[in-house]
């Protein structure tokens, strides 16, 4: 007769899927962000006690159920941005939670590496490896856990030192104070008030500095100079831009029209891809007909055939123009997104294409200058761009000259996702960029999530998902820089070097074991 499993093993594994959904239920877009303050609680007490190799796989159980259940919404990314059928997106779905999954994984089994069998130095080495695996884990779609506060004005504003890694080192440092003290009061009937009060200091001081924070970066915006911007968000998605080109530039227009004779506007955004253009060189006019006598400055995204000699080249672009249709500068998205608009080693292995039929061919940019509009330099970045800080801390660096950018614009095409929580979680991590820099954050998509963030991180201004509507916001124009913009990720490197020096010495601490007399 087989033999029944005993309850105590599949105990722990069951702790490890719970924390799995915790994590995606308290994730951005489902927004239940308490949940994230104890969400690892489980998968602490899963693999106490467990050798490293174990913990790993609990830990990766946990991690695909959450990047799973959180990132459902890539099937319809597969199907809709590269055409493939519904078991290859369903594969798709699979592969990249096991591969964000790692993040999970290899934290379990740092933890109880340097750990050991003991719990006494949870409470740094918990967060300090999350924070280090966090920033050395390569991710398709980076999705930090501090992103899982954006609501939480006062909690984030820590970014501007320590970037969004900050503020994931703090919730999970929440999340080892509650296994703690659940663990203190289980085992010995009292509760642990230094680890309590050590909890309780730092938060009081997170707090404080988030108080004193924006107060001081709203006076500062108060008293900056400000461009007054419009949105267009016309509600027609990716199928739209594939099969009419024409009409959607000629739907822009219309409603830029409309916008205009109602209020005066220094600037029109429009979101990424809105029209096809090629050119033979990036300076000059705008096609005829692009902007149509619109009479308005306008920032726009454009599929762009540039030709260079005979051969021509295809960028994801964005082009800022004057009201005359005079080309003022423009930008080439240069992290692309794969097997949507390039696929790996498609070049030397051409017949990839042929699988994916629907996968674009784009080249990555290369140019990090900001843009010159009305006296201010803008930063300019396209679709998940920002949703990696470092790529963003490039662009605000200023190029060459170091002028550096007194605002952020961001044009996104979220259509490929559906009814999702895709959208949300996307400007939610983006809004980190605004508190890490204190530069406003200024978003627009064609169906959804268009938005105003202002320098404290807050969505000062939003649209609806899956609308058709316009948002007008004055901008200010942000001076300065912040710890974050001029260290980058200082906190998540120092975390490497000490999760670091506590692998090495556990590993060799295992293969000299103190001799006992």
């Amino acid at each position: 007769m087989p033999r029944n499993f005993p309850i105590k093993d599949t105990l722990p594994w069951l702790a490890a899927l719970a924390s799995g959904v915790l994590y995606f239920l308290g994730y951005a877009g489902f927004d239940h962000f308490y949940l994230e303050w104890f969400s690892l609680v489980p998968l602490l007490w899963a693999i106490r006690g467990q050798r490293p190799g174990r913990a790993f796989l609990m830990g990766w159980a946990a991690g695909i159920t959450a990047h799973a259940g959180g990132f459902y919404w890539v099937t319809w990314m597969f199907r809709e941005f590269a055409g493939a059928s519904w078991l290859p997106s369903c594969l798709g779905l699979f592969a990249l939670a096991a591969l964000n999954g790692m993040v999970f994984a290899l934290w379990a089994c740092g933890v109880r590496l340097i750990a050991g069998n003991s719990d006494r130095n949870l409470l740094w080495v918990c967060p300090v490896v999350w924070t280090a695996v966090e920033k050395l884990w390569p991710e398709v779609f980076p999705n930090y856990l501090g992103a899982s506060q954006y609501q939480l004005a006062h909690l984030t504003q820590i970014a501007d030192l320590t970037g969004i890694l900050g503020v994931s080192f703090l919730v999970v440092f929440i999340n080892t104070t509650v296994f703690t003290v659940i663990g203190h009061l289980h085992a010995e009937r009292r509760f642990p008030w230094r680890q309590g009060a050590l909890c309780a200091t730092v938060l009081l001081a997170v707090l404080a500095y988030g108080e004193f924070r924006i107060r001081a970066v709203d006076r500062q915006a108060a008293a900056a100079d400000k461009l007054t911007i419009g949105l267009i968000q016309t509600n027609r998605g990716a199928g739209d831009k594939r099969s009419d080109f024409g009409s959607l530039l000629l739907e822009h227009q219309e409603m830029s029209r409309t916008l205009a004779a109602n209020r005066p506007l220094d600037l029109v955004v429009w979101p990424e891809s809105v029209c096809g253009m090629e050119l033979d060189s990036r300076d000059g006019q705008l096609p005829p007909g692009v902007l149509d006598g619109l009479q308005i400055p306008v920032l726009f995204g454009s599929v762009l055939r540039l030709w260079q000699g005979e051969t021509p080249r295809l960028y994801n672009s964005a082009v800022l123009a004057d009201s005359t249709g005079a080309i003022l500068g423009t930008y080439d998205k240069m992290v692309l997104v794969p097997f949507g608009e390039y696929i790996p080693c498609g070049e030397t292995f051409p017949q990839l294409y042929s699988w994916l039929p629907a996968t674009g061919r784009f080249r990555p940019g290369e140019n990090v200058e900001p843009l010159q509009f009305h006296g201010h330099y803008i930063s300019v970045n396209i679709c998940y761009e920002d949703i990696f800080p470092g790529q963003i801390r490039s662009l605000m660096e200023g190029g060459r000259a170091h002028r550096i950018p007194e605002a952020m614009f961001n044009l996104t095409n979220d259509s490929w996702y559906g009814k999702s929580v895709e959208p949300m979680e996307h400007l939610a991590l983006a809004s980190f960029r605004a508190i890490e820099h204190r530069r406003p954050l200024v978003r627009a998509t064609n169906t959804g999530i268009s938005a105003f963030v202002d320098p404290v991180g807050r969505l000062a201004m939003r649209s609806g998902l899956w609308t058709r509507e316009v948002l007008v916001d004055r901008v200010p124009m942000m001076q300065g820089r912040t710890v974050y913009a001029r260290l980058g990720d200082w906190l998540g490197w120092l975390c490497v070097c000490f999760a670091g020096f506590g692998i090495v010495r556990a590993i060799m601490t295992s293969r000299h074991p103190a001799t006992v007399s």
